[in-house]
């Protein structure tokens, strides 16, 4: 997650941020900055959301969970709708060598380090975030 923290603290225009950060609380918060979070999403990311979905969005994980279903649909050639409720050999395209694509991809794409002992247990999307 620290390409991808980079990139949201690039936005910001501050030094650091973490999953926990709420940005709309960062000092010199502005429409502008949330417009460049929109538009990192869609470019760098490949995850657009509408307006209504980032203004339910606080935090960087919120937005790292968005990121993350959309990169997990491109692995496995789907739509991410096809994703919603998902897991570990619940879809055709999620056996266990898309398993390991992910997780492989997901380590160079968002800057993550899965231990080996933890792969196997990984089941949801939810347990790759951080």
């Amino acid at each position: 997650m620290d390409k991808f923290c980079a990139a949201v603290a690039d936005v910001l225009e501050v030094e650091t941020v973490t999953p926990e950060t709420r940005f709309r609380e960062i000092d010199g918060w502005c429409s502008l900055m949330g417009f460049g979070l929109l538009v990192m999403m869609e470019n760098d990311f490949h995850a657009p959301i509408t307006i209504d979905e980032f203004l339910s969005f606080s935090t960087v994980r919120d937005l790292y969970r968005v990121a993350f279903t959309a990169f997990a649909a491109q692995v496995f050639g789907v739509d991410k709708d096809a994703l919603a409720g998902a897991s570990y050999g619940s879809i055709e395209q999620w056996d266990s060598v898309n398993h390991l694509r992910l997780v492989m991809e997901a380590e160079q794409r968002f800057g993550l380090s899965y231990s080996i002992e933890r792969i196997p247990e990984m089941k949801t999307l939810d347990d790759f975030l951080p």
